[in-house]
C-alpha cells in the first residue's frame, strides 16, 4: 500500500477522537508535511446571507493577516478557485487549475499576487458537498506541493474526514444514514480499498452498472454526492471496515 494512502486510513482511525479543531488541523499538518502543505482552511465555499464573511471558516492555519486581509478585501466573492470549486467534485490544484480571465477578471489577478506575498504559491482544493446541504472545501497549501495525481484520492479522503470532524465540533447537523444491505457494503468496502467498477464488479461476479446501481443506492442512504464521500461515511460510522 502507498505511503499516503496508509497515512490517510491512519489519519481516519484517529480524527473521530480529537476533541477540537486545531487538533484536527495538527494532525493534517503531521501527516501530510513532508508533501509540502503547511497552510490548511477548512470553509464553507460562500457565507450565508446571515454571516459575516470569516463565519465560513471552519477551521484555519493560514499565515498571520492573510485571513484578515482576504475577508477586508471580499476576495471571497473573485476568487476563481471557491466558484470552481462549485463546478467539480474533484481535488484540483488551487488557482492553477481553476479558470479565470486575466483580462476581465483583475480582482482574481490581484488575489493571486497577494496570496503569493504571504507565501501561498502553491495548494490543492477538495469540493466538499457537506451533510449540513452547503458547499465546502477544504485548501492545503504552501510554498510548494510535491504530491503525485495518483495520490490526490487518498488527500481527498482524509480532507472529507476532517471536514465532517470540524462540522461537528462545530455543532453542525451530521448526514442521515440508513442501513446498507450486505452487498452494498461489500460495493463500498473494494471501493475503500481502491478497486474500480470493473474490479468490484469482477470480485463480486456482477455487472459494473450494478456496481453503479448499488453506490448510488449508497450514496442516497447515507446522505452522499459522490462515491468517495460514501465510502467515508460508511468508516466514520463503522458500517465497513476496510
Amino acid at each position: 500500500m502507498d505511503v499516503i494512502r496508509s497515512r490517510a486510513f491512519e489519519f481516519i482511525e484517529t480524527v473521530q477522537q480529537l476533541s477540537d479543531t486545531a487538533s484536527v488541523l495538527d494532525a493534517m499538518g503531521r501527516m501530510l508535511g513532508q508533501y509540502g502543505p503547511d497552510q490548511f482552511c477548512c470553509a464553507y465555499v460562500a457565507p450565508l446571507s446571515t454571516e459575516a464573511p470569516r463565519e465560513a471558516v471552519l477551521a484555519h492555519r493560514l499565515p498571520p493577516g492573510f485571513l484578515d486581509m482576504y475577508s477586508a478585501e471580499q476576495f471571497v466573492w473573485d476568487d476563481p478557485a471557491l466558484r470552481y470549486c462549485k463546478t467539480t467534485l474533484r481535488p484540483f490544484r488551487w488557482l492553477r487549475e481553476a479558470p479565470f480571465d486575466p483580462t476581465r477578471e483583475p480582482r482574481a489577478v490581484e488575489l493571486v499576487r497577494r496570496a503569493r506575498d504571504f507565501g501561498l504559491r502553491d495548494g490543492v482544493m477538495v469540493p466538499i458537498a457537506s451533510p449540513a446541504n452547503r458547499i465546502g472545501q477544504m485548501f492545503f497549501g504552501g510554498r510548494e506541493i510535491d504530491l503525485p495525481e495518483r495520490d490526490l484520492p487518498a488527500l481527498h479522503l482524509m480532507a472529507l474526514y476532517a471536514f465532517d470532524r470540524a462540522l461537528t465540533l462545530r455543532g453542525q447537523p451530521e448526514a442521515r444514514t440508513l442501513a446498507l444491505s450486505l452487498r452494498e457494503r461489500e460495493v463500498l468496502t473494494l471501493a475503500a480499498i481502491g478497486r474500480s467498477t470493473e474490479e468490484i464488479a469482477d470480485a463480486l461476479t456482477i455487472s459494473a452498472r450494478t456496481v453503479k446501481a448499488h453506490v448510488k443506492s449508497c450514496c442516497k442512504k447515507l446522505g452522499a454526492t459522490t462515491r468517495t464521500q460514501a465510502v467515508m461515511i460508511a468508516m466514520r460510522d463503522r458500517i465497513i471496515s476496510p
